[in-house]
């Protein structure tokens, strides 16, 4: 449920009565990674903390205006599986995506349910995450349930100081994917947002 604090807001929904801008749910088939995606026009279901945090000023490095340098904010995504035989299902944020390259280097969360024998589980994910102009990198913890799974109050980031080289980088997008070779397993992302902290 959005609040105050939301910057950037995608649900998901089945139907093109959702709006344009609906997450359709998702078919895995293998234990092959997919990108959520946007109903329509249709593309990667990415978000970006934008606009700007603060008021824009300076331009060049250390540019502490700039959209959200040197500010803490959450990416946060809800999300429910039901497997199409016995397995786990992994989810995972990532960051700088680009098209619809899936690069491993930059998942910033992940969190992998209990075993599910075509049976359901619902979860969530949230990493609170900071990036700077001069580091040029991503930094953070994250938390979350997955079924049964819980990652207790902010571990460490799925990698550390992700290398985010400009603002225009800073975005973020999910994946799912079967831990084990089933087909019909089907996930929805029920909501998938950036808040500020």
């Amino acid at each position: 449920m959005p609040n105050a604090n939301v910057i950037a807001r995608m649900v998901g929904g089945n139907t093109p009565s959702q709006g344009p801008i609906s997450v359709p749910s998702i078919t895995l088939v293998t234990t092959t990674e997919q990108l959520f995606k946007i109903q329509s026009p249709s593309g990667t279901a990415i978000l970006a903390p934008f606009p700007p945090g603060q008021l824009v000023g300076a331009t060049t490095a250390p540019s502490f205006g700039s959209g959200f340098d040197g500010f803490p904010f959450k990416v946060r995504a809800a999300f429910k599986a039901t497997t199409g035989g016995t397995s786990t299902v992994v989810f995972a944020i990532y960051a700088n995506q680009v098209s619809t390259t899936i690069t491993s280097t930059n998942q910033v969360a992940t969190i992998t349910s209990q075993s599910l024998a075509t049976a359901s589980a619902s979860g969530w994910l949230e990493a609170t995450l900071i990036w700077d102009s001069i580091g040029l990198v991503l930094s953070g913890g994250q938390q979350g349930a997955f079924g049964t799974t819980v990652v207790t109050g902010n571990a460490a980031l799925a990698n550390t100081a992700i290398s985010i080289p400009a603002l225009a980088n800073l975005n973020f997008s999910c994946t799912a994917k079967n831990a084990s070779s089933v087909t019909g397993t089907i996930v929805t992302l029920t909501e998938f947002v950036i808040e500020t902290v």
